[in-house]
Protein backbone atom coordinates (compact mmCIF):
# COMPACT_ATOMS: atom_id res chain seq x y z
CA UNK A 1 0.00 0.00 0.00
CA UNK A 2 0.76 3.21 -0.91
CA UNK A 3 1.74 6.43 1.42
CA UNK A 4 1.49 9.77 0.66
CA UNK A 5 3.44 12.87 1.50
CA UNK A 6 2.33 16.45 0.98
CA UNK A 7 4.62 18.95 0.60
CA UNK A 8 3.47 21.75 2.23
CA UNK A 9 1.68 21.63 5.37
CA UNK A 10 -0.20 24.91 5.33
CA UNK A 11 -3.26 26.54 3.91
CA UNK A 12 -3.43 24.73 0.43
CA UNK A 13 -1.78 21.12 2.14
CA UNK A 14 -3.96 20.95 5.07
CA UNK A 15 -7.20 20.98 1.89
CA UNK A 16 -5.50 18.69 0.26
CA UNK A 17 -5.50 16.68 3.01
CA UNK A 18 -9.37 16.76 3.31
CA UNK A 19 -9.08 16.35 -0.37
CA UNK A 20 -7.24 12.99 -0.38
CA UNK A 21 -9.29 11.60 2.58
CA UNK A 22 -12.37 11.78 0.47
CA UNK A 23 -10.70 9.73 -2.45
CA UNK A 24 -9.54 7.07 -0.11
CA UNK A 25 -13.42 6.78 1.13
CA UNK A 26 -14.31 5.56 -2.26
CA UNK A 27 -10.77 3.49 -3.30
CA UNK A 28 -8.60 3.11 -0.40
CA UNK A 29 -5.38 4.35 -2.12
CA UNK A 30 -3.40 4.91 0.25
CA UNK A 31 -2.37 3.41 4.12
CA UNK A 32 -1.31 7.20 5.63
CA UNK A 33 -0.89 10.75 5.07
CA UNK A 34 2.21 12.92 6.07
CA UNK A 35 3.60 16.36 5.54
CA UNK A 36 7.02 17.94 4.69
CA UNK A 37 7.10 21.75 5.25
CA UNK A 38 10.67 23.66 6.68
CA UNK A 39 8.06 25.42 9.34
CA UNK A 40 7.74 22.57 11.75
CA UNK A 41 5.16 24.43 13.89
CA UNK A 42 2.93 25.31 10.65
CA UNK A 43 0.26 22.95 12.23
CA UNK A 44 0.39 24.78 15.70
CA UNK A 45 -3.58 25.40 16.85
CA UNK A 46 -4.82 23.76 13.60
CA UNK A 47 -7.14 20.85 14.13
CA UNK A 48 -4.91 18.27 11.93
CA UNK A 49 -3.88 14.75 13.23
CA UNK A 50 -1.63 14.90 10.48
CA UNK A 51 2.19 14.95 11.29
CA UNK A 52 4.93 16.99 9.62
CA UNK A 53 8.08 14.40 9.10
CA UNK A 54 10.76 16.73 7.93
CA UNK A 55 10.96 18.72 4.74
CA UNK A 56 11.89 18.19 1.38
CA UNK A 57 15.92 18.79 1.86
CA UNK A 58 16.19 15.78 4.56
CA UNK A 59 13.45 13.40 4.39
CA UNK A 60 14.88 10.06 2.75
CA UNK A 61 11.90 8.74 0.65
CA UNK A 62 10.35 5.44 1.00
CA UNK A 63 9.51 2.99 -1.66
CA UNK A 64 5.91 3.06 -1.16
CA UNK A 65 6.07 7.01 -1.11
CA UNK A 66 3.96 8.80 -3.75
CA UNK A 67 3.88 12.57 -3.44
CA UNK A 68 1.84 15.92 -4.19
CA UNK A 69 2.95 19.44 -4.19
CA UNK A 70 0.41 21.92 -2.07
CA UNK A 71 2.18 24.77 -2.74
CA UNK A 72 -0.16 27.71 -4.16
CA UNK A 73 3.17 29.95 -6.22
CA UNK A 74 3.45 27.67 -9.27
CA UNK A 75 7.10 28.81 -9.29
CA UNK A 76 7.36 27.14 -6.01
CA UNK A 77 5.48 24.33 -6.84
CA UNK A 78 8.25 23.49 -10.18
CA UNK A 79 11.29 24.41 -8.19
CA UNK A 80 10.79 21.75 -5.44
CA UNK A 81 8.89 19.23 -7.83
CA UNK A 82 12.05 19.14 -10.03
CA UNK A 83 14.17 18.89 -7.32
CA UNK A 84 12.40 16.12 -5.75
CA UNK A 85 12.47 14.55 -8.86
CA UNK A 86 15.58 14.43 -9.14
CA UNK A 87 15.80 12.65 -6.13
CA UNK A 88 13.26 9.85 -7.37
CA UNK A 89 10.22 11.17 -5.83
CA UNK A 90 7.17 9.74 -8.04
CA UNK A 91 4.16 13.17 -7.80
CA UNK A 92 0.62 11.72 -8.84
CA UNK A 93 -2.14 13.76 -9.99
CA UNK A 94 -5.11 14.08 -7.28
CA UNK A 95 -8.76 14.74 -8.57
CA UNK A 96 -11.24 15.02 -6.30
CA UNK A 97 -14.25 12.49 -6.39
CA UNK A 98 -16.61 15.69 -7.27
CA UNK A 99 -14.56 17.04 -10.25
CA UNK A 100 -15.68 16.27 -13.64
CA UNK A 101 -13.01 15.84 -16.23
CA UNK A 102 -13.88 14.91 -19.41
CA UNK A 103 -12.09 11.55 -20.82
CA UNK A 104 -10.63 13.18 -24.12
CA UNK A 105 -8.76 15.37 -21.16
CA UNK A 106 -5.01 14.89 -20.99
CA UNK A 107 -3.50 16.02 -17.72
CA UNK A 108 0.68 15.96 -17.97
CA UNK A 109 0.88 15.04 -13.72
CA UNK A 110 1.32 16.20 -10.93
CA UNK A 111 -2.35 18.40 -10.95
CA UNK A 112 -4.30 18.96 -8.09
CA UNK A 113 -7.92 19.47 -9.08
CA UNK A 114 -10.10 20.72 -6.30
CA UNK A 115 -13.90 19.87 -5.79
CA UNK A 116 -16.41 20.56 -8.33
CA UNK A 117 -14.25 22.02 -10.35
CA UNK A 118 -14.76 20.89 -14.25
CA UNK A 119 -12.35 20.23 -17.28
CA UNK A 120 -14.43 19.50 -20.45
CA UNK A 121 -13.45 17.85 -23.58
CA UNK A 122 -9.71 17.83 -25.25
CA UNK A 123 -8.41 20.12 -22.66
CA UNK A 124 -4.55 19.68 -22.32
CA UNK A 125 -3.22 20.43 -18.48
CA UNK A 126 0.54 20.72 -18.55
CA UNK A 127 2.39 19.38 -15.25
CA UNK A 128 2.12 21.05 -11.58
CA UNK A 129 -0.91 22.95 -12.28
CA UNK A 130 -4.03 23.64 -9.01
CA UNK A 131 -7.44 24.36 -10.20
CA UNK A 132 -9.41 24.97 -7.24
CA UNK A 133 -12.88 24.73 -6.80
CA UNK A 134 -16.07 25.57 -9.07
CA UNK A 135 -13.65 26.41 -11.37
CA UNK A 136 -14.26 26.03 -15.32
CA UNK A 137 -11.71 25.13 -18.09
CA UNK A 138 -14.08 24.90 -21.62
CA UNK A 139 -13.12 22.80 -24.36
CA UNK A 140 -9.93 22.73 -26.63
CA UNK A 141 -7.94 24.68 -24.06
CA UNK A 142 -4.17 24.32 -23.74
CA UNK A 143 -3.09 24.87 -20.08
CA UNK A 144 0.65 25.37 -19.16
CA UNK A 145 2.86 24.05 -16.74
CA UNK A 146 2.43 24.92 -13.11
CA UNK A 147 -0.72 27.17 -13.78
CA UNK A 148 -2.56 28.45 -10.58
CA UNK A 149 -6.58 29.03 -10.81
CA UNK A 150 -8.42 30.37 -7.86
CA UNK A 151 -11.91 29.52 -6.70
CA UNK A 152 -14.47 29.88 -9.42
CA UNK A 153 -12.51 30.78 -12.19
CA UNK A 154 -13.64 30.64 -16.07
CA UNK A 155 -11.33 29.88 -18.79
CA UNK A 156 -13.70 30.07 -22.05
CA UNK A 157 -12.87 27.21 -25.22
CA UNK A 158 -10.17 27.24 -27.52
CA UNK A 159 -7.83 29.36 -24.93
CA UNK A 160 -4.06 29.35 -24.83
CA UNK A 161 -2.65 29.53 -21.43
CA UNK A 162 1.09 29.65 -21.14
CA UNK A 163 3.33 28.59 -18.22
CA UNK A 164 2.69 29.62 -14.32
CA UNK A 165 -0.49 31.77 -14.80
CA UNK A 166 -2.19 33.19 -12.07
CA UNK A 167 -5.85 33.63 -12.10
CA UNK A 168 -7.60 35.55 -8.88
CA UNK A 169 -10.56 34.14 -7.51
CA UNK A 170 -13.56 35.09 -10.01
CA UNK A 171 -11.04 35.71 -12.93
CA UNK A 172 -12.31 34.89 -16.38
CA UNK A 173 -10.68 34.61 -19.81
CA UNK A 174 -12.88 34.81 -23.15
CA UNK A 175 -13.02 32.57 -25.82
CA UNK A 176 -10.41 32.04 -28.22
CA UNK A 177 -7.75 34.52 -25.94
CA UNK A 178 -4.11 33.72 -25.86
CA UNK A 179 -2.25 34.62 -22.64
CA UNK A 180 1.70 34.10 -22.35
CA UNK A 181 4.11 33.18 -19.78
CA UNK A 182 3.77 34.43 -16.26
CA UNK A 183 0.61 36.14 -16.42
CA UNK A 184 -0.95 37.30 -13.10
CA UNK A 185 -5.20 37.79 -13.41
CA UNK A 186 -6.52 39.42 -10.63
CA UNK A 187 -9.26 38.22 -8.73
CA UNK A 188 -12.43 39.55 -10.49
CA UNK A 189 -11.01 40.93 -14.02
CA UNK A 190 -12.39 39.40 -17.19
CA UNK A 191 -9.65 39.06 -19.82
CA UNK A 192 -10.67 40.20 -23.44
CA UNK A 193 -7.39 40.46 -25.76
CA UNK A 194 -4.36 38.62 -25.64
CA UNK A 195 -2.07 38.75 -22.44
CA UNK A 196 1.48 38.99 -22.68
CA UNK A 197 4.29 37.27 -20.36
CA UNK A 198 4.97 38.89 -16.91
CA UNK A 199 1.75 41.20 -17.87
CA UNK A 200 -0.14 41.74 -14.51
CA UNK A 201 -3.89 42.34 -15.47
CA UNK A 202 -6.87 43.67 -13.55
CA UNK A 203 -10.56 45.11 -14.06
CA UNK A 204 -13.89 44.39 -16.28
CA UNK A 205 -12.28 44.62 -19.43
CA UNK A 206 -8.68 43.29 -17.58
CA UNK A 207 -5.83 46.43 -18.32
CA UNK A 208 -2.34 45.92 -17.27
CA UNK A 209 -1.13 46.97 -13.94
CA UNK A 210 1.82 48.90 -15.47
CA UNK A 211 5.25 48.62 -13.57
CA UNK A 212 4.59 45.30 -12.29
Amino acid sequence: MKHLVIIGARGCGREVLEWVRDINEIEHKWDGFSFLDYDEKALDGKRCDVKIIGNEDDYIIQKEDEFVCARGDGKIRKEIIEKMERRGATFVNIIHPTAIVGDSVKIEGAAILYPNCIISADVNIGKGCIVNMNSVIAHDVTLGEYCTLSNNCDISGGCNIGNNIFMGVNAHIIPYTTVEDNAYICAGSTVMTKVKANYKMMGNPAKRIKGW
